[in-house]
């Protein structure tokens, strides 16, 4: 018996055989279908994910992303989480009427957009150069020439003097990119930045019609910054940054310890859940408290015990299969929306 590996959830009920191989070449991607909505699935009985080697791992994370790339060509899809095996086909079904309702005002939102990630990056050379023009880095590293050899102490603070200096670059220049380009972008996901040559590394969800205009603003910005920074354009791709789903089992262990943290009774629907979560959360939004490290860590414990508690309320109704589902955007939970007014550079 083979399991049920899951790349998307499409907008079309007709099960059909895509012309693609899936994670195991030899068995070919399809789809399994309930009322207007449709699973891509292949067949699979490989190792367990968790003990994969990296070789293994992004082998099978490239042929995940090619099948639901290919599948954006024909349908509005939302995207599975990499890793997500279901056991049969009528689980699969299950999932599908689980969250159907959630499924479907997702795939309305993401319609006829697509993701654009755009990736900015600067010579590291350069700009060190230019921050030891600086006047205060400038004074500091002269108070530690004229003093002759200098003690580890006084590397250390210069270093931390140019760090901070580039730090604050590449945040007014991040920002500045980002404020240009998000004139033509419906929502904005920022990402990590993984080295000390990247200056902004962000995902935006465009409208399909609006594709051109937007690589027209990634050339201006690249005119606006006379060439001094490489921007790099990744997409289209479908909206893995805004709009993942997320299929779970249930631990009853962290439920317990979700309706224990929010004082739930044994039994609670999920408007008393949000009810509870909007009490206690009220008390320790970050807002409210800023640089409190532990109330900003308490939030977020609130913000995931309630979407756990939440997704669990909306599996009970199912008898054959109490999945947890979320739809989230690739991000810790606690980080917002970011909103970033005007286009202006």
């Amino acid at each position: 018996m083979y399991d049920k590996y899951i790349y998307g959830i499409i907008d079309s009920g007709n099960e059909n055989v895509l012309d693609i191989p899936g994670l195991d070449i030899a068995s070919p991607v399809y789809t399994i279908d309930y009322q207007d909505l449709s699973c891509v699935v292949s067949n699979y009985c490989g190792e367990e994910f968790s003990s994969m080697s990296r070789e293994g791992m992004v082998k099978c994370l490239l042929a995940h992303q090619v099948v639901v790339e290919h599948a954006m060509r024909e349908h509005t899809v939302l995207p599975v989480k990499f890793g997500t095996v279901l056991t049969t086909s009528d689980e699969v079904c299950s999932l599908l009427s689980q969250g159907h309702s959630q499924f479907v005002d997702a795939l309305a939102w993401v319609q006829d957009k697509v993701e654009i990630e755009v990736a900015a990056t600067w010579d590291t050379k350069q700009i060190l150069q230019e921050i030891s023009t600086e006047p205060e880095i400038l004074r500091a590293s002269k108070a530690i020439a004229d003093r002759g050899q200098p003690t580890l102490r006084e590397q250390i603070q210069l270093g931390r003097m140019v760090k901070a200096s580039m730090d604050k670059h590449r945040s007014s220049y991040r920002e500045r990119m980002i404020n240009f380009l998000t004139s033509v972008a419906i929502d904005v996901q920022p990402n990590a930045l993984v080295s000390d040559e990247m200056v902004m590394n962000v995902a935006f969800l465009v409208e399909k019609t609006n594709q051109e205009e937007f690589d027209g603003c990634v050339k201006q910005l690249n005119d606006l910054f006379d060439n001094q920074i490489n921007f790099r354009i990744i997409g289209l791709l479908p909206p893995y940054s805004f709009a993942t789903v997320e299929v779970t089992r249930p631990n009853p262990e962290k439920i317990e310890e979700a309706r224990q943290l929010l004082h739930l009774g044994k039994t609670f629907s999920e408007l008393e859940v949000r009810k509870a979560y909007r009490h206690l959360a009220a008390q320790s939004h970050p807002d409210y408290r800023a640089g409190d490290e532990l109330t900003k860590a308490q939030f977020v414990k609130l913000h995931q015990a309630s979407e756990l508690l939440i997704a669990h309320c909306r599996g009970q109704g199912e008898s054959d299969s109490n999945l947890l589902i979320k739809i989230r955007r690739l991000k810790d939970e606690e980080v917002e929306h970011l909103s970033f007014a005007g286009t202006g550079i």
